[in-house]
């Protein structure tokens, strides 16, 4: 078992209790029916940002909490638990913090301070889960800026964005020749299909009140020069850094949405009798419970050392496609069984179960499937 410094128990502490005062009252207006909005959010951010949690993982001088790596999964993990998480502000892509002068006040400025919120736009049609090898968008110096054209798809987050981060390609094929550029909601040349409705929920009216994502369609779309984001430098290793730490995050979230069905499940299991005994005491029952605990236990044991070595700079783009794998396949199968063990009741919307079920499937899907992961990374580099 993973045993955290006191420090880390601290921090771990006071989320769960941002968590215990301002989130779980939503969860339950949820469980509910209720609608919940964009403002209903803002108690709890806003307790984080009084609390220090304001832009986790960055260096103070930008204004974050410059958390280690270790202690940002950790707040994640503990946040995560709750169906209405904690939307932490003054989170961004450490490629921008290198911005200065006009690009610094346009693409960096405004998200440090949450006035705007980004949006990545990295997968095309016949890409998938392969960016590197299937970006076929462009961007080619014209005059005194740049011209785009491509389709990208699965674009989360665009709802409530005025700046998607597209990733295009500028040069001859291979990931050297592409860079990140930011394209500003309503350009001339960006078509927007969508939104389209998908799996998943805690999310707000406002922002759609399912997960949304959407397709956008660049035909001749033009920005300027400074809407290129890292200049001549900036390849594939910048939008991999971005794909890297999401790993990380989805690995932490899966983590506490496991760990919060596990203590479900022990619970109704104490609690529920059948055939003249509690559930907890079946066999069949037992093993669902040990083997979920089991995998829970290892997993975060592998994250928290993977995070230890990613705080010492070393080289942990293995490891977080390893973890990206087997917590997403994991938080899938532990949900399973709580379902399971609380038979009808767990497949109510009335019930956190049902939401976790929905929201947690894609996660074997998102930032790369699983059997990308499996085949493409983890196999080339064992047989390398």
């Amino acid at each position: 078992m993973y045993e955290f410094t006191e420090e880390t128990r601290t921090l771990v502490d006071l989320v769960r209790r941002i968590v215990k005062d301002h989130q779980m009252p939503l969860e339950r207006r949820k469980l509910r029916g209720e609608d919940l909005f964009v403002k209903d959010y803002i108690p709890g951010r806003e307790a984080a940002r009084q609390a220090g949690l304001w832009g986790l993982g960055l260096p103070e001088e930008f204004g974050g909490a410059n958390l280690s790596l270790v202690d940002q999964l950790a707040v994640v993990e503990e946040s995560k638990k709750c169906l209405t998480p904690i939307l932490f502000g003054g989170e961004v892509s450490r490629d921008l913090l290198r911005l200065k002068g006009e690009q610094k006040a346009r693409y960096l400025d405004p998200f440090l301070s949450d006035a705007k919120r980004p949006s990545f736009a990295f997968v095309e049609p016949e890409g998938g889960s392969d960016p590197r090898g299937h970006t076929a968008t462009t961007a080619k110096e014209d005059g005194d800026g740049w011209v785009i054209n491509g389709t990208k798809i699965w674009v989360s987050g665009y709802e409530d964005t005025e700046i998607v981060f597209v990733l295009a390609r500028v040069g001859e094929e291979g990931a050297g020749g592409m860079s990140l550029f930011a394209v500003e909601r309503g350009s001339p040349g960006l078509i927007e299909h969508g939104p389209m409705v998908m799996l998943g929920g805690a999310r707000a009216v406002d922002r759609g009140s399912h997960y949304t994502a959407y397709k956008l369609v660049f035909e001749n779309c033009r920005v300027d020069k400074l809407a290129r984001i890292g200049g001549e430098g900036a390849d594939f290793k910048e939008t991999q850094s971005v794909v890297n730490l999401a790993r990380l995050g989805q690995a932490a979230a899966t983590l506490g949405v496991s760990q919060r069905c596990y203590e479900m499940m022990v619970d109704y299991a104490k609690n529920r009798v059948l055939f003249g005994s509690p559930l907890s005491e079946k066999q069949s029952i037992q093993s669902m419970i040990v083997n979920s605990w089991i995998e829970i236990q290892q997993n975060r044991l592998m994250m928290y050392t993977c995070a230890k070595k990613g705080d010492r700079g070393e080289d942990v783009r293995i490891e977080t496609s390893l973890l990206k794998l087997v917590c997403t396949e994991m938080v899938n199968r532990v949900i399973d069984r709580a379902i399971q063990i609380h038979g009808g009741v767990g497949c109510t919307y009335e019930h956190p179960l049902a939401h976790f079920y929905d929201y947690y499937r894609m996660s074997r899907i998102w930032v790369g499937a699983s059997e990308v992961h499996k085949y493409r990374v983890l196999a080339r580099h064992l047989l390398a």
